[in-house]
């Protein structure tokens, strides 16, 4: 996140220090106050009826920032399987599924562009990332994705979809695996962005 509209695009200065393995990184808005309370109850106090309209959102940054002709595929982040049965629903997966009716209306041709789930694979349980910091974040989910099927991605462009974008340990261990199994290139959407609060 930058404060100042001014200019072109920008670069953070992590990723000129590191750059990263995705292209860019795109989110609907800021992680905070009712935008924060709304994707709670969404996430995690079963409120899916908010999927609709917060997938709308969703495409509509998609739309902002990517030409649809410039995508091969929409993944969005698993859930291991544990937490799948526990939240009964993967939220990410509620945000893109509606994708294709969300365009027609809009008259949007995204007929070119495949949502998949089920490519990327959570393998191993891992600790809620809430209170940790990046290195713990980081050292939580290495080695917890795989692909399951390279040869579906081969050369792609690849939208990778999570509802919020923190550190960006979980997708950056997604990105990996990703890029490792062939793809050709890995952009990020996210509908939440956090901040860093100043001290």
């Amino acid at each position: 996140m930058f404060k100042s509209r001014e200019g072109g695009d920008h670069m953070c200065g992590r990723c000129i220090k590191s750059p990263p393995g995705f292209g860019i990184a795109r989110s609907f808005g800021i992680y905070d106050g009712l935008f924060k309370e709304v994707i709670h109850a969404f996430k995690y106090r079963r409120k899916i009826q908010l999927g609709k309209p917060l997938g709308i959102l969703l495409f509509c940054t998609f739309i902002k920032h990517w030409d649809p002709k410039d995508a091969d595929i929409i993944l969005p982040v698993p859930l291991h399987l544990k937490k799948l049965r526990q939240r009964t629903f993967n939220q990410t997966f509620l945000l893109i599924k509606d994708w294709h009716k969300i365009a027609e209306k809009l008259n949007t041709d995204i007929s070119g562009i495949e949502i998949k789930r089920g490519i990327l694979k959570k393998i191993r349980h891992t600790d809620p990332l809430a209170g940790m910091n990046t290195k713990e974040r980081m050292t939580n989910v290495k080695n917890s994705f795989l692909v399951r099927s390279p040869l579906k991605i081969k050369d792609k462009r690849i939208i990778l979809v999570d509802d919020v974008l923190t550190t960006g340990a979980t997708a950056g261990e997604c990105i990996k695996v990703l890029m490792d199994s062939g793809a050709g290139s890995v952009d990020i959407l996210t509908l939440g962005r956090t901040m860093k609060k100043k001290i």
